[in-house]
């Protein structure tokens, strides 16, 4: 599987404040949104990405007090699926006793601002899952942040999509090639 995997490293994660719990497998993955403002423009420019994930690590360390980030990994509009927490350690953003149950999947969509995930964060979601399974051990739920949690979260577009089984978007279709034009030859004419 070809995923464009940015390590903590390559972001600039903050070390966690202290040991993850062990995770060994999972019914599956949890969907889940931002639930604030995302400018739009982070789609056309990736350097924004990387300042959002860092931001919310911020907000989870500092403002939540958790050890880390809470996702396992997050996602972006460019296809590139951040290390959160990682596979085989325990997420904390599903809710108090249900992180133990799935990873958690950020998109990097909110309830306002950009609503609607591109494809290439689509495209992301279901690289992010099929690693998860591969290399986590996850299982084959696909469920939304709200799905055993009272929140809006993943929004409702994220999770019209979760619950359409999270399809990789429909594949766009290359533009019909256009009949070059008749060209006369150059030269001399031959006879």
């Amino acid at each position: 599987m070809a995923m464009d995997f940015v390590s903590r490293r390559e972001w600039g994660a903050r070390s966690p404040r202290g040991s993850y719990t062990a995770l060994s497998s999972t019914r599956g993955v949890k969907i889940h949104y931002t639930g604030g403002r995302v400018d739009p423009a982070i789609v056309d420019d990736h350097d924004k990405c990387v300042k959002m994930v860092r931001s919310i690590q911020k907000s989870h360390m500092d403002g939540n007090g958790w050890m880390d980030i809470g996702y396992s990994l997050v996602v972006c509009p460019h296809r590139k699926v951040f290390e959160g927490r990682g596979i085989k350690h325990l997420p904390a953003a599903n809710g108090p006793g249900l992180n133990s149950g799935h990873y958690a999947v950020l998109g990097l969509v909110g309830s306002s601002g950009l609503v609607t995930p591109p494809d290439g964060m689509l495209h992301g979601i279901v690289d992010a899952i099929e690693y998860l399974r591969d290399e986590g051990d996850a299982g084959r739920e696909i469920k939304g942040h709200r799905d055993g949690y009272a929140t809006d979260c993943p929004g409702d577009k994220l999770y019209s999509w979760v619950k359409r089984g999270a399809p990789g978007p429909a594949p766009r279709s290359p533009p019909t090639p256009s009949r070059p034009a008749a060209r006369r030859p150059s030269g001399p004419a031959v006879s």
